[in-house]
């Protein structure tokens, strides 16, 4: 019974994407969103508020962060995107939708590297999945995907780096849940 509460909590219709967008601020290195209450720290990196938002759809690229290193090891990139639930009446949990976005990028080409796993994330309960892609270069490197469902939306992190175990340690590090 307890379990049936939290997932209605966790699946109440959402606010509009716009206002979600619109309760995330950058100050310096740092991004909050409000609404999510989350938090990315980012020292060394740029980051670009509100990429890509479709009101239609409900679903937006909340925030890209890009890392400014040089060294092709300690280069990443974060994504952090809404997606309505009210999108995916069916859904039934952060797993599917992850191994659906999965199935989606093997499609395109991508090998997978490690399938759908749980992950906390500052206490928060997600979903991952880590896939390989190649630079134009040449140059391997891997996609994590890690999803949860917070305030009516899926909440994903989209994160690219050098290696599947920096991809942990950068959502580990650069992300973090008001409680």
């Amino acid at each position: 019974m307890a379990v049936s509460m939290l997932c209605a909590a966790q699946t109440k219709p959402g606010a509009d994407i716009t206002s979600v967008a619109t309760s995330g601020t950058v100050s310096g290195n740092r991004y909050v969103n409000s609404f999510f209450g989350v938090t990315i720290e980012a020292p060394e990196a740029t980051f670009q508020l509100n990429p890509l938002l479709n009101s239609g759809g409900q679903r937006a690229r909340l925030l890209q962060v890009l890392s400014k290193r040089g060294d092709w090891a300690d280069t990443f990139t974060l994504a952090v995107l809404a997606d309505s639930l009210r999108n995916y009446p069916t859904l039934q949990s952060p797993e599917r939708y992850v191994r659906s976005v999965r199935h989606q990028l093997e499609r395109e080409g991508l090998s997978t590297v490690r399938e759908d796993f749980p992950i906390t994330i500052s206490g928060v309960q997600f979903a991952g999945v880590v896939v390989q892609e190649q630079a134009a270069s040449g140059r391997k490197y891997y996609r994590g995907t890690f999803a949860t469902f917070r305030q009516g939306y899926v909440l994903s992190l989209d994160v690219e780096a050098a290696s599947p175990e920096q991809l942990n340690v950068l959502v580990s590090r650069l992300v973090t849940f008001g409680k």
